[in-house]
């Protein structure tokens, strides 16, 4: 009884890792003709100052690691053993900020109107449709 009780678990046993042993069965690979090139949208780099400053997304950037941080050179990354570069001038500070915005439509004031009266409107308090009991 013992002997074969024994034997049946070590045949078990061996079965199961031949089988988790197994290679697994190999995938088929497709290739999808959609990959057409798409257009990508490609970033206009900004325009660098004389002194190194760029401007983007509203922070001034410098390729040594610096930003400027409410009118102070803040550094962003490791130190590089060298001095802050300089401030940019105040008429680059200027010309950056002064960007030209396209007239809008009057269907686009309308909308906007719209939204900031919906948004400044109070809020309502929820309907009571039924009882907890």
């Amino acid at each position: 009884m013992i002997r074969t009780t024994l034997s049946i678990a070590f045949l078990t046993s061996f079965f199961t890792a031949a089988a988790l042993a197994a290679d697994p069965a190999p995938k088929k690979t497709t290739t999808k003709s959609s990959n057409k090139a798409k257009p990508t949208e490609h970033a206009t780099p900004a325009p660098v100052t004389p002194v190194g400053w760029s401007l983007a997304n509203g922070v001034w950037i410098h390729p040594d690691g610096y930003n400027l941080v409410r009118g102070k050179v803040v550094r962003r990354s490791a130190q590089a053993r060298k001095p802050a570069p300089p401030l940019p001038t105040l008429a680059e500070l200027e010309a950056a900020s002064n960007k030209q915005i396209a007239s809008k439509t009057a269907a686009e004031i309308a909308a906007e109107k719209e939204a900031y009266r919906l948004r400044k409107l109070p809020s309502r308090r929820a309907p009571q449709t039924g009882t907890h009991m």
